[in-house]
């Protein structure tokens, strides 16, 4: 996806994510008192910014360590997820195109684009989603339906569930 607004939030993000060298305890001081919300994504824990002067994004952590996949699912009304993975690997799947997960890997979701996750290792990752999340926005996909208008194949989900 090539957005100069999606590049420049990429830009300002990346140093903060590489400045910090251990994901595998920061997360949790950042989580530390912050009651999650049970999500298909696993608990997510929604967080104020850690970057000031950023109002047009919202920042959260995705504990996916005791899921088998991230339910699938698209963002309307012009919502673009970022996935920074924090520990952990896992496969990210965005419109039907896989990607590794790994500490410090990126994946950008263009608005009404199906993606989900299959995690295979202790997997945490931040979210960040421009404009700020709404629940609103979300459409949940059926795991065992195929919606190709949203770029979801259910026969890819069972597959990589079957591998991880």
């Amino acid at each position: 996806m090539t957005n100069p607004e999606v590049d420049e939030v990429l830009a300002v993000w990346r140093p903060y994510f590489e400045g910090i060298k251990d994901w595998e305890h920061e997360w949790q001081k950042l989580v530390a008192g912050v009651e999650p919300k049970a999500t298909g994504c696993g608990p997510v824990y929604e967080i104020p910014n850690p970057i000031e002067g950023r109002p047009g994004e919202s920042f959260a952590i995705a504990d996916m360590r005791e899921l088998e996949f991230a339910e699938p699912h698209y963002h309307t009304n012009g919502e673009i997820e970022i996935y920074v993975a924090l520990t952990g690997m896992g496969t990210v799947v965005v419109g039907g195109k896989e990607a590794p997960l790994r500490p410090g890997v990126m994946s950008v979701t263009p608005p009404d684009t199906a993606h989900f996750v299959v995690p295979m290792h202790d997997l945490v990752i931040a979210v960040i989603n421009m404009p700020p999340f709404n629940a609103t926005n979300v459409v949940n996909l059926d795991p065992k339906t195929s919606n190709p208008t949203v770029g979801f194949d259910a026969e890819q989900l069972a597959r990589l569930r079957q591998a991880a």
